[in-house]
């Protein structure tokens, strides 16, 4: 029995004291990083920081670098001799010179930092065993490595040379597995082996040493011989770690005090097997177990411990611990063996957390949404969808009260929106809940009172939440919602069953906007946030105060959507929004400053603001609390890393506890703390590179891109070929502490206009145009302090092979050789432009010259032609007459000549094919010579086997050349010399010759004989010419796709020249373009050689009738010699009026509406195209025709003179027979046009071949006729008007189209539309006369008889035979 209870008494102490160790862990949180966070391995056996700040982690599979962002593993590699020898890392040191020492169980490594690679030291270098179990320096910089075979001094650092200790001689005595080393303050060197403690002295140049070992039944004895810790505290007591508890040494008695767990005292150590001591900076012993982790206080010697909890947030990861370390910023590292490594931060963010529990009393949920403190200082914390909470935080103790349906007395929802204390003083909570639910809760009875809340003057129960509740010092319970707002009173010392609504209402809740927030400031003013602003009610006053959000003024509010509002202790006003910061109001000045996310706050969304005692503000938000510093304008932030239930709050749930305790709300659960425990981390942490990337590929040291030469940390300058243009630079604020709220900026000088602001450690940048850079970075950690230096690096972007300097070298020598050539090209070419210049300003004189003598010549040709046909019977005169008619018509075949040569060298000679006989055409050139061949008794002969020969070419354009060729035949062959021409043909070819015996060509001027203007400079020579005659020739021959050569032997004086010649035409017209053949051979028939052929062709045409009556011509021509010789031609048969320029003529023409024009194009003031054109596109002019006289005989220009509604073109000089039959064709096709429209029934004008204008003129006055076709009274100054001509303008447009005058044109259409009407049989004749305009049907059967020669009677009754009326 006694044996049972005493089993019961040490069960309760044991619970007793796990409590107390649980309550004890409370002062330390510790973090933890796992395989999750990057970690090669959980089991973390070692642990160190190099003297760059980077932290090292030596696992069984690996050893990892730290930055506090990500981890760098390295790992043993059999192809890289520069890898860590193993990848189990069991030993690490940073040595006084900031060389980092690895140990493995395949031997020592020293890490390179430049390169980045490991140097492995092994028995070969003189080490006792390769499996590395310790490494440890003294003060002296002496390092020492202890091995599974003895203990290693390092004696020489640069050849790796090692003093082997060993305590055995046998060297696999558990004595010389070294396991910890250590030097005392005597400079005594410990050792802890597997079988016993070490203590060596170094006396006389040598050491000797002494070993402790455990006695059995000697308590003062060392507890175990399996030493695995050595450590000293301040007062450099000796404390050894062995698998059976801590041994104290007392160096003056030479023996040990143990201390070991016991498990009726808490305070013991938490387990016996102890991997690791460390002492801390608070002068305490960090004590790494089996089972957990002791820290021992040496003053007390009392022991605080740790172990893994699940429950317990912040606890250790796992409690088999294997290395302690403390960093330079006193973050102690605990690494363990399953659960990763562990951290535990020097400075407290002392957040205390309250969140649902179903292992421990705890609140009944997570999402709170009010918190009120009572009286005895215990909390009633409200919650969204989880009720009411007690919670007496002092002892633990929570009840919780939820609705019940059974019960009256319950609460009305478990979803609490708001909760108020009742300012009496009797404890009663006010609690608004979901569905527009009132509740007065007293704790004394633990019952619920339901008050209807109104949503209207008409009292009817409002549904929607309560969320702003307010009992104000006059003893008023303001209520708000999207109903409104609503007062309750209390009488007879209790609140009324309903509200009702306040007379605020209709000026704070407009539509659909409710009352959010409702606060009494020390003013005792009112205040009121809606979801559209924010009011100030002032009781004294009565006036009520909008404060609303202006975009455009900084100094309103930023939100209208208000969250909360209190004071602080300055008298300003709070005001939290919606995305709109938080803002301070100064009643002095009436004015808001805002604070938003750009200015440092955690969000935008204020859910709750409270002052501490330090006049700080604390504000919780969407995403984060924020600390706000009103004296510096600072805001500090905190988050879930810190210690925070959640990031996210809710609104209304804030609260400060009497003892200064802060409380804020969330949807994770409550956090409270007090302001004076939140420490701020004041470590500046150095900002380094820690790798780079190429298109998101690790760069190595003295990789195959050969980037770094040394490491990234190290490297000054990066230089990038320019196809290494996708690059990632690691860099890394090593602040360690809550390293996930560390934050950086960065700019590459150069490219980035500014600086760029992340919380990702790395910079990419792609396509960087060549150039040089600088790479600045900068960093500050989670308490906003900057890191203690600016890490920059310069990175250069080497340009291509084609843009590097020697190429723009050659590329400016090619440049500067392109550029000589082009300026020598400009050179030449303009001297070739000068002299091309010069032949054409020849070509253009003697043009323009042939130009100009057309019109004389016309002058000349006009009379002789009369004179040549009316002296026909007085030979005499006759006679004396052709010469002269002859010869003018030579000079106007030169004068064409020429103007044929100038169209050659434009490229716009034009021919017209036609299939012939070149024989024939051979031959009547020929004959044409055969005079002057008489004359000059010169042998004239003309050879052909063929009678014909069929070929396409053109019959005006080779004429010339065979006239050409000729021509200078007879001019250079003397008297009674030889000349024959010849023609035969190949399968493909026609082959002329003409040959003469004359002087002959010399051979120098043989090969420029085709030129333009040459001429053979010949002494004494009398022959004067052009020089264009050959040149033409050869570009007529050409455009047919032959060729002309000559072959010349010039005369002596024994022997005659002889000069060929030869024409070479191809047969078929393949050669020749579509638009070049004309289809037919006419010409052959037509074609008449140097003779009067305009004249027979008049004289033929002559033989038709002619026109004998009064039509009117206009002429319009600014030479008055052509005028008047054109007036004597033709006012025998024609009125003739006359104007000497366009515009006269343009004038004339509308006045008199000739009957015909005829215009020159070349004139003053207007000209004739000018001129023609205003007239076909005016409705007065457009239907006279026009002849446009011209000297101008291009293709082009004719093109350009008929594109102006010409009705002829001819061209200067001209057959007047020729104008004559052109004058009379077209008056003879006018009237021709006005009988075909006059005897047309229907009234559509395109029936008839009249102009576009002239169209649209009759178009308009036909409807317009037809629209008033019922009028009577319809007369012509209405249609004159109507048109937009005078009367007699009028008369004479219609007369000249129709032949009619206005009033028969009219009476016309009238009965046309009464013989259309007729056709449809569904009138008679009395009503068709009044639909038609008459108003007499007798006299409309008169007119209908003239008009169709038949009565309307007649007419109908033809119809059916005759069909419908045309």
């Amino acid at each position: 029995m006694k044996f049972a209870r005493w089993k019961i008494f040490v069960f309760c102490l044991s619970i007793f004291a796990a409590g107390t160790a649980a309550m004890a862990q409370l002062p330390i949180s510790f973090g933890n990083l796992t395989i999750e966070n990057g970690l090669s391995q959980n089991s973390v056996i070692a642990i160190a920081q190099d003297r760059a700040g980077f932290l090292w982690f030596g696992t069984r599979q690996g050893l990892n670098r730290y930055d506090g962002y990500q981890f760098k593993i390295y790992r043993n590699s059999s192809s890289n001799p520069n890898s860590i020898s193993g990848n189990e890392a069991q030993a690490l040191l940073t040595d006084a010179a900031g060389q980092l020492w690895v140990g493995t169980p395949y031997g020592l490594n020293r890490y390179d930092q430049e390169k980045d690679a490991f140097i492995n030291i092994t028995k070969k270098n003189g080490l006792s065993a390769n499996y590395i179990e310790s490494i440890y320096e003294d003060a002296d910089s002496n390092l020492w490595v202890g091995t599974i075979n003895g203990l290693n001094l390092l004696t020489d650092k640069r050849k790796n040379r090692f003093r082997t200790f060993l305590f055995n001689p046998n060297k696999s005595d558990a004595v010389n597995r070294i396991s910890c080393i250590f030097r005392d303050k005597d400079k005594n060197i410990w050792v802890g082996t597997g079988r016993g403690l070490v203590c060596m002295t170094f006396k006389n140049g040598t050491y000797t040493y002494k070993v402790f070992r455990h006695k059995n039944g000697d308590a003062s004895s060392l507890n175990s011989d399996y030493v695995t810790a050595i450590a000293a505290d301040q007062q450099q007591n000796l404390w050894i770690g062995t698998d059976n508890g801590i041994a104290l040494f007392n160096p003056s008695g030479k023996n040990f005090r143990t201390f070991r767990h016991n498990n009726l005292d808490p305070g013991s150590l938490i387990h016996n097997d102890v991997r690791e001591i460390r002492q801390d900076d608070k002068e305490l012993l960090w004590i790494g177990t089996q089972e957990g982790l002791s820290i021992l206080d040496p003053e007390t010697m009392k022991f605080n411990n740790y172990q893994h909890e699940p429950e317990v947030k912040g606890s250790l990861s796992h409690n088999s611990i294997h290395s302690i370390f403390q960093d330079n910023a006193k973050t102690m590292w605990v690494g363990t063996y399953f659960g990763g490594v562990n951290f535990a931060y020097p400075i407290a963010t002392r957040f205390t957390i309250y969140q649902n529990s179903k292992l421990r009393p705890s609140i009944s949920g997570n999402v709170i949404s009010s918190i009120v403190e009572d009286k005895n200082g215990s909390l009633w914390i409200a919650t969204e969808g989880a009720g009411l909470n007690y919670a007496d935080l002092k002892h633990n103790v929570y009840r919780n009260y939820k609705t019940n349906p059974d019960n009256p007395n319950s609460i009305t929802s478990n979803l609490i929106k708001i909760m108020c204390a009742d300012r009496s003083g009797n404890g009663d909570l006010i609690i608004g809940t979901h569905y527009g639910g009132l509740n007065i809760f007293s704790p004394a009875t633990g019952k619920f009172r339901h008050i209807v809340n109104v949503k209207n003057d008409k009292n009817v129960p409002g549904t929607a939440e309560i969320i702003a509740l307010l009992h104000d010092s006059r003893g008023t319970l303001w209520v708000g919602s999207m109903n409104g707002l609503s007062v309750l009173r209390k009488k007879n010392g209790f609140f009324d069953w309903r509200t009702s609504k306040s007379p605020l209402d209709k000026f704070v809740h407009k539509g659909r906007y409710g009352v959010t927030a409702l606060f009494e400031d020390r003013e005792k003013n009112l205040w009121m946030g809606t979801t559209a602003g924010l009011y100030r009610y002032n009781f004294n006053t009565k006036q009520l105060h909008s404060f609303l959000k202006n975009e455009t003024d900084s100094t309103r509010l930023y939100s209208d959507f208000i969250n909360c509002i209190s004071q602080s202790k300055a008298g300003k006003i709070l005001i939290g929004t919606y995305f709109g910061g938080f803002s301070i109001y100064d009643p002095a000045t009436n004015h808001f400053k805002s604070y938003e996310e750009k200015d440092g706050l955690a969000n935008d969304n204020v859910l709750g603001i409270i002052e501490d005692d330090k006049e700080n503000l604390w504000i919780s938000t969407a995403n984060g609390l924020s600390e706000f510093n009103a004296g510096i304008k600072k805001f500090r932030n905190y988050t879930k890393s810190d210690g925070l239930a959640g990031n996210e709050f809710n609104a209304r749930s804030y609260f400060k506890s009497s003892r200064g305790e802060i409380f804020f709300g969330g949807l994770n659960g409550l956090s409270s703390f007090y302001p004076s425990n939140i420490q701020t981390n004041t470590f500046t942490a150095p900002v380094v590179f820690t790798g780079l990337k190429l298109f998101n590929q690790p760069v190595v040291v003295n990789g195959p891109d050969q980037l770094l030469k040394e490491h990234m940390m190290l490297t000054r300058q990066l230089i990038f070929k320019h196809d290494q243009n996708h690059f990632t630079i690691g860099f890394a604020l090593l602040n360690y502490i809550k390293s996930d709220k560390n934050k950086y900026a960065y700019k590459l000088e150069g490219y980035d206009k500014g600086w760029n602001y992340a919380e990702t450690p790395s910079a990419t940048y792609t396509n960087l145009p060549s150039g040089k850079y600088q790479f600045k970075v900068r960093g500050i950690n989670n308490d906003g302090i900057p890191g203690i230096n600016l890490a920059s690096t310069i990175i250069r972007i080497m340009p291509p092979i084609w843009a590097s300097w020697w190429a723009y070298l050659i590329y400016i020598f090619i440049f500067s050789i392109i550029l000589f050539l082009i300026v020598r090209y400009l050179f030449i070419r303009a001297l070739l432009k000068r002299s091309e210049d010069v032949q054409k300003m020849k070509l253009n004189f003697f043009t323009y010259v042939s130009h100009e003598i057309r019109t004389p010549l016309t002058l000349i040709l006009g009379p002789l032609e009369t004179l040549s046909k009316t002296t026909k019977d007085n030979p005499e005169i006759n006679n004396q007459i052709l010469p002269i008619r002859n010869n003018a018509e030579r000079l106007m075949r030169l004068i064409t000549e020429l103007m044929d040569f100038r169209k050659a060298e434009t490229g716009h000679l034009k021919l017209s094919v036609a299939n012939g006989d070149i024989i024939g055409f051979i031959k009547e050139i020929f004959q044409s010579f055969q005079h002057l061949a008489t004359v000059h008794q010169i042998q004239y002969s003309f050879n052909c086997e063929q009678e014909e020969i069929e070929l396409y070419f053109d019959w005006a354009q080779l004429e010339k050349v065979l006239f050409n060729l000729l021509s200078n035949a007879f001019k250079f062959t003397s008297d009674k010399g030889r000349i024959s021409v010849s023609a035969s043909a190949t399968a493909e070819q026609v082959i002329i010759k003409v040959r003469d015996n004359g002087k002959g060509i010399p051979y120098e001027s043989q090969n420029k004989l085709f030129s333009d203007f040459f001429q053979v400079d010949e002494p004494g020579s009398s022959h004067i010419g052009s020089g264009i005659g050959l040149a033409l020739s050869k570009s007529i021959v050409e455009a047919h796709g032959g060729s002309i050569a000559i072959e010349s032997s010039p005369a002596s004086n024994e022997n005659p020249g002889d000069t060929c010649f030869t024409v070479t035409l191809k047969k078929g017209k393949a050669h020749f373009k579509a638009s070049e053949l004309t289809g037919t051979s006419e010409q052959a028939g037509s074609y008449q050689l140097y003779t009067g052929s305009l004249h027979q062709s008049a004289a033929v045409s002559e033989k038709g009738p002619k026109k004998t009556g009064a039509e009117t011509i206009l002429l319009v021509e600014d030479n008055p010699e052509i005028r008047q010789m054109l007036r004597g031609y033709l006012n025998t048969d024609y009125e003739v009026r006359e104007s000497e320029d366009g515009l006269k003529g343009w004038q004339t023409a509308t006045e008199l509406l000739p009957d015909l024009i005829i215009c020159d194009i070349m004139m003053p003031v207007m000209d004739g195209l000018k001129l023609c054109s205003k007239l076909k596109t005016d409705e007065r002019t457009s239907h006279i025709p026009v002849i446009l006289l011209t000297a101008k005989s291009t293709h082009v220009q004719q093109m350009d003179g008929l594109e102006t509604g010409a009705d002829s073109y001819v061209t200067k000089p001209f057959s007047i027979d020729l104008l004559k039959l052109n004058v009379r064709n077209l008056l003879q096709s006018r009237k021709t046009m006005r009988q075909k429209f006059s005897q047309q029934v229907t009234l559509q004008p395109q029936n008839v071949t009249i102009s576009s204008v002239e169209h649209t003129f009759m178009t308009k006055m036909l409807q317009y006729i037809e629209d008033h076709m019922g009028d009577q009274d319809f007369n012509i100054p209405e249609l004159a008007a109507h048109i937009g001509m005078s009367q007699p303008v009028l008369y004479k447009k219609i007369r000249a189209i129709t032949d009619l005058s206005v009033n028969d044109f009219i009476k016309t259409i009238r009965l046309k539309k009464a013989a259309q009407l007729f056709v449809q049989k569904k009138y008679n004749v009395s009503e068709i006369s009044y639909l038609v305009g008459f108003n007499d049907p007798k006299y409309f059967s008169r007119e209908f008889r003239k008009q169709f020669g038949q009565s309307p009677k007649e007419y109908v009754n033809a119809l059916p035979a005759a069909g419908s009326v045309d």
